[in-house]
């Protein structure tokens, strides 16, 4: 079986799991200090749009609350020494399930909503200076 079969059927089975079990309500407050200070924002983005997004629920470990837990304490597995390709899972002496529903509650107020091009000065500026240049220009004399 392949890693993305294996991750497909892990990510199926807590969606299905997170769907039967109970839920909690986190403080979204409290959770973006536990999210900053854990570090998720060097994967997650500092609005949960970066290498590993989460903002949207574009992740399917953003279904529950119960799947999130599940996510974070079932990745023995994939526990690096240095978590720089990978993420660690994080065990309850190391984050609590209410720090955990809690970074889940902060996790759920993100949105991935990027302006428009057009109302952003400085890029309409450069689109405008590279329209003026063309092609012609931009040779080295």
């Amino acid at each position: 079986m392949s890693v993305t079969s294996a991750h497909r059927i892990f990510i199926s089975f807590t969606l299905l799991l997170g769907m039967t079990c109970q839920t909690y309500a986190g403080d979204p407050d409290r959770g973006a200090s536990v999210y900053y200070e854990h570090g998720c924002y060097s994967c997650h983005g500092y609005n949960g749009t970066g290498k590993t997004p989460l903002a949207n629920n574009v992740s399917g470990i953003m279904a529950s609350e119960d799947t999130f837990l599940l996510f974070l304490r079932q990745r023995a597995d994939r526990n690096p020494v240095l978590p720089d390709k990978s993420m660690p899972n994080y065990a309850v002496q190391a984050l609590s399930d209410e720090q955990a529903v809690n970074v889940y509650a902060y996790i759920k107020t993100l949105t991935d909503d990027p302006p428009k091009t057009e109302e952003i000065p400085t890029f309409v500026k450069i689109l405008e200076a590279a329209k003026t240049q063309g092609p012609d220009h931009s040779k080295p004399d």
